[in-house]
């Protein structure tokens, strides 16, 4: 098969890139290795349960409404603006989100040494490009330690000490002397922040944005998973058996595999420095009731590391209709070293984990669980590490000179939300036509 334009990869920033490329008239095929679109930006419906493949929440910044988002044909009366409610676990208790600016709401003795702490907080490190430095030099040893650097170390499972600042960019913002002693002082004073608010669809779950994605794609092949890339002759090869012979080519998959699949010995040796975490979500269907202090959680942090998951959420509370009357769809996120996910035992012993530490915090009984379901992200936090940018650099330099262009999230290798992938998508396509 030889088509002019190949998107490799049928997640949100491939399909867009498939629709911009029909919209223009162009000769493509979007090859997509599962047996349906959607990539992570997908809905399981179990009975009464509606699960996404984790939290994925529409935080707009370029579009005013999901309406406007290009090709995505979305219809803003399907949608509804969510006022966020996010939490920390700390000092057993809930605390607001984000934690550092609302520690006057922790007991009073460990509100005191945060305070002490932040006070005595150390200037920055070197540069002050380092995460953990970044950590440490802006809310102080404690809350580094107790809050933060557990809590984002667990996300991404490596040490925070790899990392560089642009490990979090917009998604951990610097931090605000103004409102920090106003969280200490627990004034009650709000701030505007880039997701207090998301959109999020009335029913159907974040499959609603991939349903809209695909529609009208006339080109699509599922069950075609790319084996091997051959750069000199411009072929695409799957393991079903299809060749597709390419001059511009759209990959949305982990750029790290993009590069292996080439057989490029300066492609892989710079892949090979590159790292990852993979998630494991643990989705459950619950009969009865939340505690009530999870009556409105939409998602809680969890930095205590002896509790085996980094985050706890649950879509009901987010939308009433991801699951039936008196029943609740929850899901509990663990993150997992990228090189270490095949050695996990997921379902006799980290599900087991997760449960019994679900039912000792109280928040979930095992009896009341009436179905599971396990979603496994193998590329899930790209880490940016102080040699991220460069070998980025260096592979988009070379994979640009064989016609290849990467697209989204994870061809980009980069932390970036599903409305900066699809814009990447977009941009990246329009520059080649």
């Amino acid at each position: 098969m030889s088509r002019k334009w190949l998107v490799a990869g049928g997640g949100i920033s491939g399909l867009a890139a498939a629709q911009c490329l029909q919209a223009n008239g162009r000769d493509y095929v979007l090859l997509e290795r599962c047996p349906a679109v959607g990539g992570l930006t997908r809905t399981t419906q179990v009975e009464d349960f509606c699960f996404d493949y984790t939290g994925h929440f529409l935080h707009l910044r370029r579009y005013p409404s999901p309406a406007q988002v290009p090709y995505a044909h979305l219809n803003d009366e399907d949608w509804a603006t969510v006022d966020r409610k996010s939490y920390f676990y700390a000092g057993e208790r809930l605390i607001e989100a984000p934690i550092q600016y609302h520690l006057g709401e922790l007991p009073d003795g460990l509100r005191q040494d945060c305070e002490k702490s932040y006070d005595e907080r150390p200037k920055a490190a070197g540069d002050g490009t380092g995460f953990r430095d970044f950590i440490v030099s802006g809310f102080g040893q404690v809350v580094a330690d107790r809050f933060l650097i557990p809590q984002n170390e667990k996300t991404m499972a490596t040490p925070l000490s790899r990392l560089s600042i642009g490990a979090v960019k917009r998604f951990f913002p610097p931090p605000d002397e103004a409102r920090i002693r106003a969280g200490f002082a627990n004034t009650g004073e709000r701030f505007a922040e880039y997701n207090t608010t998301f959109w999020y669809p009335k029913r159907g779950g974040i499959d609603v944005l991939t349903r809209g994605l695909a529609h009208g794609l006339t080109s699509v092949a599922t069950t075609q998973e790319i084996s091997r890339i051959d750069l000199n002759r411009r072929v695409a090869t799957t393991s079903a058996g299809l060749s597709v012979e390419w001059e511009k080519m759209f990959p949305s998959i982990p750029l790290k595999t993009l590069c292996e699949l080439t057989g490029d010995a300066q492609l892989a040796g710079a892949a090979a420095k590159l790292s990852h975490s993979s998630t494991i979500s643990f989705n459950f269907g619950v009969r009865g009731k939340l505690p009530s202090a999870l009556k409105d959680a939409h998602w809680v942090y969890v930095p205590d590391r002896d509790i085996p998951f980094y985050r706890f959420g649950c879509y009901s509370n987010i939308s009433s209709a991801m699951a039936s009357h008196g029943l609740n769809a929850v899901y509990v996120e663990v993150g997992v070293p990228g090189e270490e996910i095949d050695k996990v035992d997921i379902v006799s012993k980290t599900q087991k984990d997760v449960i019994a530490a679900l039912e000792k915090l109280g928040w979930v009984k095992s009896e009341d669980i009436i179905c599971a379901v396990t979603h496994v992200i193998r590329c899930a936090y790209v880490h940016h590490t102080p040699e991220r940018d460069q070998l980025v650099d260096e592979i988009l330099v070379r994979l640009n000179t064989f016609g290849i262009h990467p697209i989204g999230r994870y061809g980009l290798w980069d932390y970036v939300g599903m409305e900066d992938s699809i814009s990447s998508a977009l941009t990246t396509v329009e520059a080649q036509l």
